[in-house]
């Protein structure tokens, strides 16, 4: 039988914890007391997050949403949104929060007009407010995964600068994030050509995070399976 839409992120939600704090540490310095996080699922970050003034989770997946309600839904500065980040009014509702910080971690891939997606949050955001960005790097890595995960496009640091010029935001950082998930993302998606996610995707990447994360912030590395970018709201 195949695994319910619900169990699998369930599945994820489990399994990956290490590595979604690993995630959560590259925003940590950025990061205000009202934050939005687009794209939110189940909650990766939102147990980190309950010491904030405000954490809006914002999905337009109702099920997830859900999830994340019967979870934490009793913490008083935990909010919910259904909304579409192209939305012309996404902006506007943001402001209405008075959201300081978005995070967005693996969503903009997903989105067809990631431009215009990318545009509604840095407009949504205060003068001197940060949107911290985590999407899949390095075209050559698409294979079987990102088709399964839905994704339209990865990334380089140029490509992605290149795509968000002309907002009214500045470019505070971008680097390459997880080397050592390429070889194994290559080796499944594009050798193997895998059609699921397997338990031992997480467990590998698990088992290596303490040697990739000492090694990762003495020596940044070349190239990774993320990029991330840290935009400031400028104008």
């Amino acid at each position: 039988m195949n695994e319910s839409h619900l169990n699998f992120y369930r599945r994820w939600h489990e399994l990956s914890k290490p590595y979604i704090q690993w995630q959560l540490e590259q925003f940590k310095p950025y990061l205000g007391r009202r934050i939005a996080d687009v794209g939110c699922g189940l909650g990766n970050f939102t147990e980190s997050l309950l010491d904030r003034d405000a954490y809006v989770g914002i999905d337009l997946d109702e099920e997830l949403l859900a999830e994340l309600r019967r979870n934490y839904g009793k913490s008083p500065n935990v909010q919910t949104l259904s909304l579409d980040a192209t939305n012309p009014a996404f902006a506007d509702t943001l402001r209405s929060h008075s959201i300081d910080t978005i995070i967005c971690a693996n969503v903009i891939e997903h989105i067809e007009h990631d431009r215009i997606a990318v545009e509604n949050m840095i407009r949504s955001l205060p003068m001197g407010g940060y949107l911290c960005l985590l999407v899949p790097a390095l075209p050559f890595l698409f294979g079987t995964l990102d088709t399964l995960d839905g994704h339209f496009r990865r990334y380089t640091k140029a490509t992605l600068n290149e795509r968000f010029t002309g907002l009214p935001a500045r470019l505070v950082k971008t680097y390459y994030f997880n080397f050592l998930g390429v070889p194994g993302w290559f080796l499944k998606g594009r050798i193997l050509k895998q059609q699921s996610h397997t338990n031992d995707n997480y467990r590998i990447m698990n088992a290596l995070l303490p040697v990739v994360k000492p090694l990762e912030r003495l020596c940044p590395p070349p190239l990774g399976m993320s990029v991330i970018a840290i935009y400031q709201r400028a104008e």
